[in-house]
């Protein structure tokens, strides 16, 4: 297995425009679509640390602040926050500008994603370990293991 990486080498940054076919009756981006976007830019960031294929395994905390409509230019940055073993979480920011409106960007979504990283026989395998280097990668990577203790108990109190 390679060496820990740091969030730098597999941040992932790529932009979308909104198109009538995107939106719904009241011109508002789909979930879905966005969904969409935010998985593509999560799994190119997974993969690029991992460095081998990797599967969606959820989709977590999904939370729209601002409405996308027809003509927003969205900017998805997608990093890793933390890696456990033969998963990692990817946090998931999107922001949107109207340019009929205003250039101001505007906080439009975010999420975490979690993705496992597959051999070549399709069984989970492990990958290298983040390094935070930031006050905010390291806020990202302490919080993640608080998301993934709640998943954990949620589960075991459903069961």
């Amino acid at each position: 297995m390679e060496n820990a990486k740091t969030v730098k080498q597999s941040q992932v940054e790529t932009r979308d425009i909104v198109h009538p076919s995107d939106v719904n009756a009241y011109n508002f981006v789909f979930g879905g679509h966005m969904m969409s976007l935010l998985d593509k830019a999560a799994c190119i960031a997974a993969y690029t640390h991992a460095r081998r294929r990797v599967t969606t395994i959820s989709i977590d905390n999904v939370r729209f602040f601002k409405p996308a409509t027809v003509g927003t230019i969205l900017t998805i940055k997608a990093s890793v926050n933390r890696v456990f073993n033969t998963s990692l979480e990817v946090g998931l920011k999107v922001v949107g500008v109207h340019p009929q409106i205003s250039w101001q960007p505007e906080v439009i979504c975010h999420a975490y994603m979690t993705f496992v990283a597959l051999d070549e026989s399709g069984k989970p395998t492990p990958i290298p370990s983040i390094i935070p280097e930031t006050e905010d990668e390291i806020r990202r990577f302490e919080e993640a293991e608080i998301r993934r203790n709640a998943k954990k108990k949620l589960a075991e109190e459903l069961k």
